[in-house]
């Protein structure tokens, strides 16, 4: 698939249902796009060397000493046929010799080629255990100093979400509503949970988080993150509304299923603000939206949670600058829809400024 870019527009994400590739992506971002984002260019092929034509030495060569003395029987003469060497029924016996050894040759390599292992061998899906406490904390807790520091990054590394004006407000239970579409096996999603969880955090508490990654079949393998299955999200001034839409990859590349169904208000906004679908989606609102990768996975690889966590602290490292620079969008666009409420996180000043870059002051 294309490589994905942070801030891509459609086509940038990846298709519930499709293979890694551009808003069927972080996906890839699945992957290897799916963000996204992947595969090595095959090289051209040279053609082959034309053959020379064969530079055999001369027919009858001399000996030392030259000598003009009889020659053997049997010995090839201009003009003469080649020598018989074989009877007939020789010949024949030799023929079918060579056809049994060529078919028995042919059934052993298909035996033992069939004994290979497969692409796949040696990969298994990936597993899904508890988010240690101390983990979502580093996540959760990112001093206000880092949010400054980062603020709010080039777009060639972080995309702000995208502002629809004059949008009826999204409602669910009673309070101010976001809803978050993915899929456990999208690349581009695993990126972007990370920004939402941070993000998210600053107006509410997250509880039964788990930890696993991306696909490893697809772009941007193994992609350390968070799912929302079995999570739990509680507001006083929001509702978070998730589904991991479609499972992860089980045994290859395409082997997902479809994990959490969709509400109908959850299919409404789906198709009206994101068409054609794809992930990841994340409607605030109805006011600003993540409609394409925020930033590329690719600046996860390599990592596991842990390695991510701990680098949340340094505003000069990549993956801080993509993963706090994220959120400081997302806390502009909750901070729109809250009544910038709490006011200790909507007042801050890379708040204000993050807001201005959507469109939302």
């Amino acid at each position: 698939m294309s490589p994905v870019q942070a801030g891509g527009g459609k086509g940038s994400g990846q298709k519930p249902g499709g293979a890694a590739g551009g808003r069927p992506a972080s996906g890839s971002k699945p992957s290897s796009g799916a963000r996204g984002a992947s595969g090595a260019k095959t090289p051209n092929r040279r053609p082959g060397p034309a053959t020379k034509p064969g530079s055999g030495g001369r027919s009858g060569g001399s000996g030392a000493g030259g000598g003009g003395g009889k020659k053997p029987p049997g010995a090839y003469r201009p003009g003469a046929g080649p020598p018989q060497r074989f009877s007939p029924s020789t010949l024949a016996f030799i023929a079918v010799a060579v056809v049994v050894v060529i078919i028995v040759g042919f059934v052993i390599f298909k035996v033992t080629d069939n004994k290979k292992p497969s692409a796949t061998s040696g990969i298994t899906a990936p597993a899904v255990t508890p988010a240690p406490a101390s983990l979502v904390n580093e996540v959760t807790s990112v001093p206000a100093s880092v949010m400054t520091k980062v603020g709010l990054p080039s777009q060639d590394l972080v995309a702000p979400p995208t502002y629809k004006a004059g949008q009826p407000p999204l409602t669910i239970s009673g309070k101010p509503g976001a809803v978050f579409i993915g899929g456990e096996f999208c690349p581009y999603c695993a990126a972007e949970r990370w920004a939402m969880v941070m993000a998210f955090s600053k107006f509410g508490t997250f509880t039964g988080l788990q930890e696993t990654t991306s696909s490893p079949w697809d772009s941007d393998p193994s992609t350390p993150t968070f799912t929302f299955v079995d999570a739990k999200y509680t507001s006083p001034y929001l509702t978070f509304a998730t589904s991991e839409h479609e499972s992860n990859d089980t045994t290859g590349l395409g082997t997902r299923t479809t994990l959490q169904p969709l509400t109908s208000q959850e299919s409404a906004v789906w198709a009206k603000y994101d068409n054609p679908e794809g992930f990841p989606f994340l409607d605030i609102g109805n006011k600003a939206f993540v409609l394409a990768p925020s930033y590329n996975p690719t600046v996860l690889s390599g990592l596991d949670q842990q390695d991510v966590a701990s680098k949340l602290k340094n505003p000069k490292d990549p993956v801080t600058q993509s993963i706090v620079g994220t959120s400081n969008y997302l806390t502009a666009g909750i901070c729109a829809i809250t009544g910038q409420k709490p006011a200790s996180v909507c007042s801050m000043p890379v708040v204000a400024k993050a807001a201005k870059a959507i469109g939302l002051s």
